[in-house]
């Protein structure tokens, strides 16, 4: 079999309909603090992370958001002798105090690994967890605050995504192990310091 040749049917899940929409957080990690983990993949599919442990006194940093303003999407970069993968997360800040400044000025000279959890789960919870940045990391690409701008509140705009000239080779990777339970017990822990 080629690299390009299809194995599966896709077909349409009458029972468990695909739903769009972002709960409202996502989990911020500091690439170095990925790489340096101990990341489990699956045996049978290395787009499946199945453990995430930090090093010891490490841990991910939850952005917030509100009705949807996060928003995570990738897409396929065709050129002619690869096909790569643009990841981005957006989301709007609405905090306005001087640590956050802090760290959305850090942000913008990092690398990140963003953590997002789907609206739509799926029917064991093997769609709940998405993972954007694993390969290449993503960086804070956009930062706007438009203070007098109603609809945000005057909220900071930030979009973070892969760097044009170092992309991903695939779609963001899914957080699952065994079921939805276990897998969002896997996503929680990243909010403790690593011990």
């Amino acid at each position: 079999m080629s690299c390009g040749d299809i194995a599966a049917d896709v077909i349409i899940d009458c029972d468990n309909p695909i739903k769009a929409g972002t709960e409202n957080r996502m989990i911020v990690l500091n690439r170095t603090d990925w790489n340096n983990g101990a990341i489990g993949f699956s045996i049978s599919n290395n787009q499946v992370v199945e453990s995430i442990a930090l090093a010891t006194g490490k841990e991910g940093f939850v952005y917030e958001g509100k009705r949807n303003s996060i928003t995570p999407k990738y897409e396929l970069v065709k050129t002619k002798f690869s096909e790569d993968y643009k990841h981005e997360v957006s989301n709007k800040v609405f905090d306005l105090t001087i640590a956050t400044k802090k760290e959305l000025m850090a942000m913008a000279k990092g690398s990140f690994v963003v953590l997002v959890e789907n609206k739509y789960k799926g029917a064991t919870g093997e769609a709940a967890y998405e993972i954007y940045g694993v390969d290449a990391g993503l960086e804070l690409s956009q930062n706007v605050r438009e203070i007098n701008n109603i609809e945000t509140g005057g909220a900071f705009d930030i979009i973070l995504s892969s760097n044009d000239e170092d992309l991903e080779k695939f779609m963001p990777k899914v957080l699952f192990k065994t079921d939805f339970a276990t897998t969002k017990a896997v996503f929680e822990s990243l909010l403790t310091a690593a011990v």
